[in-house]
């Protein structure tokens, strides 16, 4: 395949993974054209896009971004559109038959994609494929049965949604109906599944192409996490994890999955076995590792487009590899109490990279963190839920 024929638009110009697979897109010698809300974003100020384009409007993905992106799609100057944030991916999948009348879209086509919003179907199937996970209600199982045969506490969290908004735990059976009546809540509008208390999760990043193989397979353990008590992973190492990988490629295989997906195991505190937390069908901000492990998901991701063989890489042996959110990281260490105690040492950067920061291309990494110090305080309210 020539890749270098291939004139790709990219959204999210602002975010970490972008830049990474706007790297990968380079490398093997596409054109890319980078749409970015402000000249902030860490794609607009970085030199690797061939083309910027400001598009300070499209994030409301609305009608008028929309019509937006067909206007500029239909000019005949781009063979693909790229979204690489979960909402873009969304919205794009969502006007596929708009927006495939002029481009191809390279990412996870509507009916996979929209697996992974539906939590509800991700733990039916899993437990259907024997994939560990909580004890879990089935989307046909009486709800007054599975209060009846769970263990407490439970959760609820919502079958489709972003995040942890929406989640509530119940420590006992008579606090379920008066909370859920209080807040007129339906109880097949939600997961409602088994506590699990765990200390540590396993992420494992796999790319399954058009006819169901796994071409891209790593591990992660995040070590740190901001904000502390439930937040985002800042700094993440690769580990082998073999069994949880098999069991991810199974569950992918199994929903007919295409595309790049992270799917996150909690460790049971208890058991020390893993159970499954969720299917994230989006690029996640730490793709940067897999580059680092040697796979090129942007190749991948256009081969699969184009309908070509995807090129399959070995699953990762290369552990002990970090990637650092420099960013969120810092504010780690002014929150945390273990500031000093953390193993690896908060100072230490043996075999790390940061998620942004490259020699050749150091303004995004200024940009971003310039950004984020500024905006501190709006971020963490937007955290609060």
């Amino acid at each position: 395949m020539d890749f270098t024929k291939i004139r790709v638009l990219v959204m999210d110009g602002g975010g970490k993974q972008t830049l990474a697979m706007v790297r990968g897109l380079k490398e093997i010698g596409c054109h890319v054209t980078v749409l970015c809300a402000t000249k902030m974003d860490t794609c607009y100020v970085s030199n690797k896009p061939d083309e910027k384009i400001l598009a300070p409007d499209l994030p409301k993905r609305d009608e008028a971004a929309l019509q937006y992106l067909l206007d500029l799609v239909s000019t005949g100057n781009y063979d693909a559109l790229m979204p690489i944030g979960e909402l873009s991916t969304n919205f794009v999948t969502e006007h596929e038959a708009e927006l495939t009348k002029y481009v191809k879209l390279a990412c996870a086509p509507r009916d996979t994609y929209i697996k992974a919003f539906n939590k509800q179907t991700t733990f039916d199937q899993a437990m259907k494929s024997g994939i560990p996970c909580p004890y879990t209600r089935h989307s046909t199982q009486d709800i007054e049965d599975y209060l009846n045969t769970c263990r407490f506490p439970i959760i609820i969290k919502p079958r489709q949604g972003l995040g942890s908004i929406g989640f509530h735990k119940f420590e006992k059976k008579e606090d379920f109906w008066p909370y859920m009546n209080e807040k007129g809540l339906d109880p097949d509008d939600y997961v409602v599944q088994e506590f699990v208390t765990f200390e540590n999760r396993i992420g494992t990043n796999l790319f399954v192409d058009q006819h169901g193989n796994i071409c891209t397979s790593y591990a992660v353990d995040v070590l740190r996490w901001f904000p502390i008590d439930a937040g985002a992973g800042v700094l993440i190492v690769t580990i082998d994890a073999h069994e949880v990988l098999q069991y991810a490629g199974k569950l992918l295989q199994d929903l007919g999955w295409k595309g790049f997906a992270n799917v996150a195991f909690m460790v049971d505190k208890e058991t020390g076995e893993p159970r499954l937390l969720e299917i994230n069908g989006r690029i996640p901000a730490s793709v940067k590792m897999a580059f680092m492990c040697g796979c090129n998901v942007s190749r991948q991701m256009l081969e699969m487009t184009w309908d070509e063989e995807v090129i399959r890489y070995p699953e990762n042996d290369k552990f002990g590899m970090y990637i650092r959110h420099f960013d969120t990281d810092l504010a780690w260490f002014f929150k945390s109490k273990n500031r000093f105690k953390t193993k690896p040492s908060w100072f230490s950067w043996k075999n790390t990279q940061e998620i942004i920061y490259s020699k050749d291309d150091k303004r995004p990494f200024y940009s971003h963190l310039f950004r984020k110090v500024f905006r501190y305080k709006e971020i963490m309210a937007r955290k609060k839920h």
